[in-house]
């Protein structure tokens, strides 16, 4: 099974936590509190294994050295190690809701892997010269995203014919045309919108798509076949996630109203939609199954951590979730705090 990249290339930073600093929480995630002696020992038991730390800041460019010097590490580093700390008691509280526990394999099996991995990426022997609690609790975390992923898999199942008859939209196939107005040329996203505007209406008093997307549209390529893009599945056309979900959620002859991407504003039209027999695509659903248990895991995690109930001590940065509201949404973020370079406290640095 493909991992969660962006979750799982990080998961070799996480552990438990935090400091002297007072009874204030670190976090706190669903009314559980990530306290500051937690992010502290976490902290500790990184800057412990020197030699991990060194291929950290070679490979990654991270953990930055703090204005403390040697042995310190800055701001945006104890950000991200709170934030990935977050990130796996959203997904421990959620397990724990829906009664899915993890099995004692799944840890065995974890253990193995990571001590492999980080071996391979940092030396052999870099697992070992953690501190055990610290060994324990990365075990514990990537055996929790194991056992997470594991049940978006089994909830698509493994019957390819059960699979095409559940999921019918992954299958559709519609051919497709559209009218870009492009905001490369230096027009603002609004006056392309607006513009985009204006010819929906001339099309709906009565002027042919296909007639305007050659005149009008910014999309070079397609304007000269009238707009069309041509014609497949969710699977073959590869469109931008954003234009995707608008035109596959559209009825025949039925024309979008602005959808906006990276390239500005489009109107869209599905010209045909129809709906293939089993036997004309077996030889497509398993790799179409895939797909979908990936996408799936990607979307589970970041849906449960934006829908966590989370707040962040002003001393380590701000909890950030606007990545969640995006045609695309992505996982939230810690913002560490801005401006001067704050106080060191037991080795760690803080904005005041």
């Amino acid at each position: 099974m493909k991992k969660l990249v962006p979750l799982l290339l990080l998961l070799v930073l996480v552990s438990t936590a935090c400091s002297a600093l007072g009874t204030a929480p670190a976090a706190t995630v669903n009314g559980h509190e990530i306290s500051t002696d937690e992010l502290e020992e976490e902290i500790d038991a990184i800057r412990s294994n020197e030699g991990y730390v060194t291929q950290l800041e070679d490979s990654f460019g991270a953990p930055s050295q703090g204005s403390g010097g040697k042995g310190t590490f800055d701001a945006a580093f104890v950000a991200q190690v709170l934030a990935l700390r977050v990130y796996h008691e959203v997904v421990a509280e959620d397990l724990k809701e829906r009664g899915i526990e993890v099995e004692d394999e799944t840890l065995d099996q974890m253990r193995t892997e990571m001590q492999r991995g980080i071996d391979s990426a940092f030396g052999e022997g870099s697992f070992e010269k953690f501190p055990k609690d610290y060994r324990d609790l990365l075990v514990r975390q990537q055996a929790l995203v194991e056992t997470a992923q594991q049940a978006v898999v089994d909830e698509v199942g493994d019957d390819d014919e059960a699979f095409f008859e559940a999921n019918p939209d992954e299958f559709v196939e519609i051919c497709v045309s559209h009218i870009l107005v492009g905001t490369q040329g230096g027009k603002t996203p609004a006056e392309a919108r607006a513009d985009a505007l204006a010819l929906r209406e001339r099309i709906e008093d009565g002027e042919d798509f296909a007639e305007l997307a050659s005149t009008e549209s910014d999309d070079p390529g397609s304007a000269s076949q009238g707009g069309e893009l041509g014609c497949g599945s969710r699977s073959s056309l590869q469109f931008d996630p954003t234009f995707e979900q608008a035109a596959f959620a559209l009825d025949e002859d039925e024309v979008s109203e602005p959808v906006e991407t990276q390239f500005g504003s489009h109107l869209i039209v599905v010209t045909e939609r129809t709906m293939p027999e089993f036997r004309d695509v077996a030889d497509s659903v398993l790799i179409v199954m895939q797909e979908v248990r990936e996408r799936r895991i990607n979307e589970y995690f970041v849906n449960v951590i934006c829908e966590g109930d989370v707040s962040v001590n002003p001393r380590y940065g701000t909890w950030t979730s606007e990545s969640c509201d995006e045609p695309t949404p992505r996982l939230p973020r810690i913002e560490p705090p801005q401006g001067p370079v704050g106080a060191q406290i037991d080795g760690l640095e803080f904005q005041l």
